[in-house]
């Protein structure tokens, strides 16, 4: 999707791909969902006729659809909409994505990015509210809960893949942050 949409960092820069705190939903005036709906079926259409010139199109709409939602998001959550600005967010989000599995301190992200911790929890306190630690934990929480709800690896699995020292301390970590155990969780959301 990046690589179609020529910016390496766009989708890191939509609250609704990453945010931990906001939930998944967003509710909609009509004439919002009014607009997204001609966007996404000005889309379809395009995509039936696809012709050698469609491919910008195409581009160019889901840009506008991407960024209407995102705006509508950060308005109705009241989040602070600066991803745009600040480069080395981005750069850390993506960084998470590519390395949560094996790195989990706020020290690694700050040397892989080039700055100290403080500058890092800095970025993150002023762009999330948050220090860069607790967005750590839910990233990784998020790798955690992907695994559990779509692999049929083992707690014992999951726990060495994501660089636990033991699956006890997995299952501690899990608990603390959603009050249930891995086996808890996998058990009341699998399907």
């Amino acid at each position: 999707m990046e690589a179609f949409l020529k910016d390496n960092y766009f989708l890191n820069r939509l609250y609704y791909f990453g945010n931990y705190d906001a939930l998944a939903t967003l509710p909609l005036e009509e004439e919002e969902t009014n607009i997204l709906l001609e966007l996404s079926k000005s889309i379809k259409h395009e995509i039936d006729l696809l012709g050698t010139d469609s491919y910008h199109l195409l581009r160019a709409y889901l840009y506008q659809l991407l960024i209407l939602v995102n705006r509508s998001y950060t308005d109705h959550y009241q989040l602070k909409g600066n991803l745009y600005r600040n480069i080395e967010i981005l750069k850390f989000r993506e960084l998470l994505r590519h390395n949560i599995r094996m790195k989990q301190t706020v020290k690694q992200y700050a040397d892989l990015l080039g700055v100290n911790r403080n500058r890092l929890n800095y970025l993150c306190q002023e762009t999330f509210g948050k220090n860069a630690l607790s967005i750590i934990h839910d990233e990784l929480l998020k790798s955690c809960k992907s695994d559990l709800l779509t692999t049929g690896k083992t707690i014992s699995e999951i726990s060495y893949e994501h660089n636990f020292s033991a699956p006890s301390n997995f299952v501690r970590f899990f608990k603390s942050l959603t009050q249930i155990s891995p086996a808890s969780y996998r058990q009341q959301y699998a399907n």
